[in-house]
């Protein structure tokens, strides 16, 4: 059963994973061709003109972006987050879906499998390819960023680690909402919405201290790259809530799949 899901979700893997690749190189080698000493001076220009409430969504007002590693501190970290989540959270809505969306439950219920054994089926090959997914593109920034200097080895492996935190329970929480459902079109969409809403409300925490607050409604503030940097370090809270979340809504999972009409 594993085998033959991991198979289903190998050519979407490829596809996301490539198209992220490619971005990132295109970026490394745009942005290490742009710093010379005149698109710093011009650069540097801009960021004093430019608010103080951008500067801080993008967290340019506590990192300099005058290097590669400073690229990937701030925009490059960003990139990374919402692509690895978005693919999460589509992954996610629908892996168990797809079997009733595609009428190939009846032939699931064919064979010798329980309900369980599926759910279980499709969340560790969801799990594998979300962890192969960051695997390749750790590997990826890893040489690249080899090829210069300034960067910080300890930091960038938290920064590398952290967007799971946020990934998981995306993966989670759209698998779930996906029991409610009988047709994948309806939750594709809901996902992307999901992601895009929580990565809004993170930006426009991260405004002011007046909208701080609100950051704690984001699922993205368990990965947030801002307190990563300033504290230097992963938030064990953060890690305990994204593996709590996880945890509760895989039991919500397995309680709905279970209880669902499926033909």
């Amino acid at each position: 059963m594993l085998k033959r899901e991991l198979k289903i979700n190998k050519n979407s893997l490829i596809i996301w994973t490539s198209i992220s690749l490619m971005l990132l190189l295109f970026a490394y080698i745009i942005y290490n061709n742009m710093m010379n000493s005149k698109n710093l001076e011009a650069l540097n220009e801009m960021l004093k003109v430019m608010p103080e409430e951008l500067l801080k969504m993008f967290n340019m007002d506590i990192v300099g972006i005058d290097t590669v590693f400073g690229w990937f501190k701030t925009e490059g970290y960003i990139f990374i987050a919402l692509f690895t989540c978005l693919y999460s959270a589509i992954l996610g809505s629908h892996i168990l879906l797809k079997e009733e969306s595609d009428k190939t439950i009846e032939f699931l219920h064919s064979k010798p499998i329980t309900r369980n054994n599926i759910v279980t089926a499709k969340i560790l090959a969801g799990l594998i390819n979300i962890g192969i997914m960051f695997f390749i593109i750790t590997i990826f920034n890893v040489t690249a960023l080899s090829f210069y200097d300034n960067t910080d080895t300890k930091l960038f492996l938290i920064l590398t680690i952290a967007p799971i935190l946020s990934a998981l329970p995306f993966f989670f929480i759209t698998l779930f909402i996906s029991t409610f459902f009988k047709k994948t079109s309806k939750t594709n969409g809901i996902g992307i919405g999901l992601v895009l809403i929580n990565y809004f409300i993170l930006m426009i925490a991260n405004i002011s201290e007046q909208t701080k607050f609100i950051k704690y409604f984001s699922i993205f503030s368990l990965s947030d790259s801002r307190e990563i940097i300033l504290n230097n370090n992963l938030s064990p809270i953060s890690i305990i809530i994204s593996i709590l979340i996880s945890i509760i809504a895989a039991f919500g999972i397995y309680y709905r799949y279970n209880k669902k009409d499926l033909v």
